[in-house]
């Protein structure tokens, strides 16, 4: 197995040679230095774009990804030669390639450093710095293995997000240091009424009032620019933040096991993914700007209680009134809150579902029935959406008179104290300035009830959306997998697998074996294992018991990026994404040339009809590519199987939506297609299998025999039977009755 990932490895490097993604290959090199070794296949996949070398950028994320901390930064010769243990790092040059940057010589006479080529394994060069910089502008890349868990693997959770925000902890200390003064600004309105009323009026002091008024100018002038900065730091942190989860959410998405998309709806995901909106809008919009207004607590209650303390703890009574009246009303939001979730994930599975069988509904003519369906979902949704919405009416009912009695209950009672009170208790300044402080000081105590009454429905999002990305990943094995050389040769043995919640196995006790370069035909019944077969060939599912070996190697030890790259999948319902012919055939290999691409589609039988199209290979492909033939489509999915040069190559129905013409086209080219690869070939249509040097016939999950077609029409009753019906002639008289019963082609 370790000769086999060497090999694997020295192909990787030979294949690489011949491209030009020295920047990539100089990553592997250098994750390898960390002790991570990245599959070729995948960086190519992932990263490259177009032709020619990957940006600097592009090598941060993939070091990133793989469990490297890497930095783009610029620097000159004599920087070169202090980077100790920052090395080995990469150089990149002005054409835009890279060098590895192995050992630095700084007591050299000169200095010197030594550079190697990722693709050559020519011995390392060096340079001086004359030398140097007539082929480098100082762009460089530093790296470092990342310690402990990476925080990209975390659970999604409110510690997780916090741990975002923590990251840009520098724009929002700013940020911070913006609010305080602005704080401090704040109690200019209420100090300019006292010093008006108490100093300027009683005593006509004009002086004072122009010092005042050039003071106030310039205090407005600082709060605008205060304000301006704060605004704008907010809106890049949010925008980092924003960029982060919606990374993260992606990747955790991509990275799931496809039996969750088989056992939830498209609805449902949707909708649990667009949940995350409301919890960003949460996180950098109300809770943030929350959180920033409540800095003026500090400020202005100090000065509240130096103006009047009963004043300031009649104010702070109708604040705890308010958060008392949110935190009983919460539970009741919460719950109806998860109404609103489950009548809203209701609507969105059937919403998407529509557009899906659109084609369907207009066949079948369910316009009705399904518009009646949609009436039944939407008006639960909308009920679930009102009663919360009445619901949440409640406590805003209750706060309001509680705000506007702070403002009339403090002008009040503070007369009422003027009144009552000695000489002099209170002034008619200072109950203006603190009126004026209690309507200000209220707004944070307004913004954190309203921030009470929006948590339950927030935390209704996070349970939502890490119901889904929380899921564990698939495990790929992408830094530790073997990636052995294929050459195609397949056995499975003794191999068992049942479906999550099935009572029966679709694969039990299965055995057989493929020799490398052959050709094999899988047949059987509708549910008999077929395709289950393809699914466990390609790693879909590892919880299975026995043994499956490709070349020698265990399944559960590879690379399951490795595997996939190595295989070809053609299915009988085929996705095409939106962009040109070109752009869907070489999707799976984007360092393809054009040439690359038209000998696949050749290959396809494709060919015929892209040069009928108006634009070839430039046409555009509609969502779904409806504006092809199920036939076209196929084959064009064939020819991006293909264009990877494969060594095993699986053909799931994949000729069944073609027309006989086309079919035949396929067909021909098979001989072509399969030389010096092993094909697995599924189809119910038994002719396009005869030639197969070996066909297994499947029964509820039982391999029930393994030959040539001739041979399964002498023994295999389920072979025979079925040959005939496809071919319209009546089986030996010597058939049994059982053998009679078949009534159609598996599939």
């Amino acid at each position: 197995m370790v000769q086999a990932e060497l090999g694997g490895a020295q192909e990787d490097t030979a294949e690489m040679a011949t491209g030009s993604h020295s920047m990539l290959e100089g990553l592997r090199y250098i994750a390898r230095y960390h002790g991570l070794h990245l599959s070729r296949e995948n960086l190519v996949r992932q990263y490259v774009r177009e032709d020619g070398e990957v940006r600097p950028s592009v090598i941060v994320a993939a070091a990133d990804k793989a469990g490297l901390k890497a930095k783009a930064t610029k620097m000159r010769f004599e920087h070169l030669l202090r980077l100790g243990h920052a090395i080995p790092a990469l150089l990149r040059l002005r054409d835009g390639t890279a060098r590895i940057l192995l050992m630095v010589q700084p007591r050299g006479n000169p200095p010197l450093i030594m550079l190697r080529h990722p693709m050559e394994g020519s011995q390392p060069q060096p340079y001086d710095m004359i030398g140097l910089s007539e082929i480098w502008d100082g762009e460089i890349i530093l790296f470092k293995r990342k310690q402990g868990t990476a925080e990209d693997s975390s659970d999604f959770s409110l510690r997780w997000l916090f741990q975002q925000v923590a990251r840009d902890k520098r724009i929002f200390r700013d940020v911070g240091f913006c609010a305080l003064a602005m704080s401090v600004f704040a109690l200019v309105p209420p100090f300019l009424y006292f010093i008006v009323l108490n100093r300027i009026l009683v005593h006509q002091r004009m002086s004072t009032l122009f010092v005042l008024a050039v003071g106030m100018a310039f205090l407005i002038l600082f709060d605008t620019a205060f304000g301006y900065l704060r605004r704008w730091l907010v809106a890049e942190g949010t925008a980092r933040i924003d960029a982060r989860i919606s990374s993260y959410i992606f990747d955790r998405l991509l990275g799931l096991p496809v039996t969750v998309f088989e056992s939830q709806s498209t609805g449902t995901i949707m909708h649990k993914i667009q949940e995350a909106s409301r919890i960003r809008s949460f996180l950098t919009g109300q809770l943030f700007t929350a959180l920033l207004d409540s800095m003026v607590l500090f400020i202005l209650l100090p000065v509240m209680f130096y103006l009047n303390a009963q004043l300031t703890f009649f104010v702070l009574g109708i604040a705890v009134l308010m958060f008392i009246t949110i935190v009983l009303f919460i539970p009741a939001i919460g719950r109806a809150h998860g109404r609103v979730v489950r009548a809203e994930q209701r609507k969105g599975s059937l919403l998407i579902e529509t557009i899906h069988g659109m084609r369907t509904i207009k066949t079948l003519a369910l316009e009705g029935r399904r518009r009646h369906q949609w009436d039944d979902a939407a008006s639960a949704a909308v009920l679930a959406h009102r009663d919360m919405g009445f619901l949440a009416n409640l406590p805003q009912t209750i706060l309001q008179p509680l705000e506007k009695l702070i403002y009339a209950g403090t002008l009040l009672l503070g007369c009422y104290l003027a009144l009552t009170a000695e000489s002099g208790a209170v002034v008619v300044g200072a109950l203006i300035a603190f009126t004026m402080l209690a309507s200000r000081v209220i707004q944070p105590f307004v913004q954190i009830a309203g921030l009470l009454q929006s948590l339950e429905e927030v935390r209704g999002a996070l349970n939502q959306v890490a119901s889904l990305v929380n899921i564990p990943a698939e495990d790929t094995r992408a830094t530790h997998g073997l990636r052995p050389r294929f050459t195609g040769s397949i056995l499975f043995d003794e191999v068992r697998f049942r479906y999550p919640g099935a009572q029966s196995f679709a694969l039990d006790r299965v055995t057989f074996s493929l020799p490398p370069g052959s050709v094999t035909g899988v047949m059987g019944r509708s549910g008999s294992g077929k395709t289950t077969i393809t699914r466990m060939l390609q790693g879909l599912h590892q919880d299975y018991d026995g043994l499956i070996k490709i070349d020698g190697t265990d399944l559960r030890q590879m690379d399951i990026s490795h595997l996939r790259a190595n295989l070809g999948v053609v299915l009988q319902d085929n996705f095409l994404f939106t962009g040109t012919i070109r752009e869907n055939i070489g999707i799976a290999r984007p360092d393809a040339t054009f040439e690359d691409v038209i000998e696949a589609a050749r290959l396809a039988g494709a060919e015929e009809f892209i040069e009928r199209l108006p634009q070839g290979y430039d046409t555009i492909l509609t969502e779904g590519a409806s504006n092809l033939s199920g036939g076209q489509r196929q084959r064009l999915a064939i020819a991006r199987a293909l264009l990877v040069d494969p060594p095993i190559l699986i053909l799931d129905e994949a000729t069944s939506a073609l027309d006989p013409e086309s079919e035949a086209i396929v067909n021909n080219n098979l001989r072509h297609i399969a030389q010096g690869r092993t094909m697995v070939v599924i189809s119910h249509r038994l002719a396009s299998l005869v030639d197969c040097d070996q066909i297994i016939v499947m029964d509820r999950g039982r391999v029930v025999d393994i030959g040539r077609h001739d041979e399964l029409l002498d023994r295999c009753a389920i072979y025979r039977d079925l040959w005939f019906q496809q071919n319209r002639t009546q089986p030996p008289s010597g058939a049994s009755s059982h053998e009679r019963s078949i009534t159609g082609p598996a599939s």
